[in-house]
């Protein structure tokens, strides 16, 4: 960045920063525990603002850097930004059947865990694969591999595997199946940054990963998404994807001029426009650099409230997490009992009177939304452990600073409303 004019508006913007924060102290809140805080301060704001002033706001070396830092931080050969995790999804599923990887075939099957966001199965779809729902473990919020194992039939060619709210699958079996069956493996890790199964990045087992960095994610550029891999030649189809299958978005591959054509608008596939814009990889730089910390204060306030739920696991319980699994926990994810005597309804609907935001898991159930009815492939009514999570499953934020306060009285929120049912 300019240091001149970034050291003149530091101090104003800094200012603004007070003031807004100062207004809004006063303001009606809804929620005093929402689902997500902003997490960026001056130096994105000064970053974005070197962009513009510049006049590089299209993908140029901020974009390149955010891609280095993040394969180096993430375990991965090759790093490509795109504009959102759901661009991520979609150029995985393109690349499987794209004619210069030749992996998947249209027609083939991809399993995909039917408690996800909807891109994960939407992407195969429109690269022309066959999407087949597999039910899901409500202890992990991750796919059963009973199950899984069970669907795989003659066309079954890949997994679309999904670390949900942060928690690695069992990867040792996961890569078992795989190898016994032939199986692609992509992995969607846009609520996982930063977990890990043995020691090794999620994004990194599979042939690819996505990434998400929405507002409420573990670091965010607003809107924007990143694929990891480790195959060079894969990562410049992945270029060529982004950016329309232009010749000079391609890093590796050695492009000989075509008579005729001008070498500089030479196109080598197909392709979409997802690209990102410099503020966004700007952004992204600094949110990488606060990324460690914002990490472990997730991981502490997380443990915080696991050890509150502990008296009360006959009621509700957090996740299960293995101890083989680091967990990048991305929000509060919370399972009611069989047996406890309240419905989640009413639980709802008095944590949102008392200013707590919630969510259902993800979108519960894929299989029962209205879409399902136009695509006769989705329609499942055997998955009851997606059902167990669609019906007694929600989630609450988790922010990645110090929280003790507000988690006491998140806490004894929970207490008051417990305490009518239990002596």
């Amino acid at each position: 960045m300019n240091l001149q004019y970034t050291y003149q508006l530091r101090e104003p913007i800094e200012a603004l920063l007070r003031e807004a924060s100062r207004i809004n102290s006063f303001k009606p809140q809804k929620y005093w525990y929402p689902l997500s805080m902003a997490s960026y301060d001056v130096e994105e704001i000064l970053s974005a603002i070197d962009s513009l002033c510049s006049f590089r706001t299209t993908m140029w070396e901020k974009t390149a850097e955010f891609e280095r830092e993040f394969a180096r931080t993430f375990g991965g050969a090759e790093a490509l930004m795109v504009n959102s995790g759901s661009s991520a999804d979609l150029l995985i599923a393109f690349a499987l059947v794209n004619p210069q990887a030749k992996l998947l075939e249209p027609g083939d099957e991809v399993l995909v865990p039917s408690v996800t966001w909807p891109t994960q199965i939407w992407s195969p779809m429109m690269a022309g694969l066959k999407v087949r729902l597999v039910d899901i473990d409500p202890r992990t919020l991750n796919v059963d591999l009973d199950d899984l194992e069970a669907k795989i039939g003659p066309r079954t060619r890949a997994i679309s595997l999904v670390h949900l709210m942060g928690n690695p699958c069992d990867m040792d079996r996961v890569m078992s199946i795989c190898h016994k069956h032939n199986l692609v493996l992509i992995e969607d890790c846009c609520e996982s940054l930063g977990a890990q199964y043995k020691g090794q990045p999620v994004g990194t087992f599979g042939l690819a990963g996505s990434f998400s960095f929405f507002f409420s994610h573990h670091i965010t550029t607003m809107e924007g998404g990143m694929i990891l891999c480790q195959d060079q030649s894969l990562s410049d189809i992945f270029r060529l994807l982004r950016a329309h299958g232009w010749a000079r978005n391609t890093k590796y591959s050695q492009v000989e001029p075509v008579d005729g054509l001008d070498a500089r608008y030479m196109f080598l596939n197909w392709g979409f426009n997802v690209r990102p814009t410099e503020l966004q990889a700007g952004f992204g730089l600094e949110q990488l650099r606060r990324w460690p910390v914002f990490h472990a204060q997730r991981l502490q306030n997380a443990t915080y409230f696991q050890n509150y739920l502990q008296p009360h696991s006959d009621l509700m319980r957090l996740m299960h997490v293995s101890p083989d699994a680091e967990c990048a926990w991305f929000a509060l994810p919370i399972m009611l009992t069989p047996e406890c005597p309240f419905k989640k309804v009413d639980f709802l609907a008095y944590l949102e009177a008392q200013g707590i935001e919630t969510r259902p898991i993800v979108a519960g159930n894929l299989a029962r939304q209205p879409v399902c009815q136009l695509y006769p492939e989705l329609q499942d009514d055997n998955l009851p452990g997606a059902d167990a999570i669609h019906e007694r499953g929600f989630y609450l934020g988790l922010h990645p600073f110090e929280a003790k306060q507000n988690l006491d009285r998140l806490a004894e929120t929970f207490e008051q409303f417990i305490r009518q049912y239990v002596l």
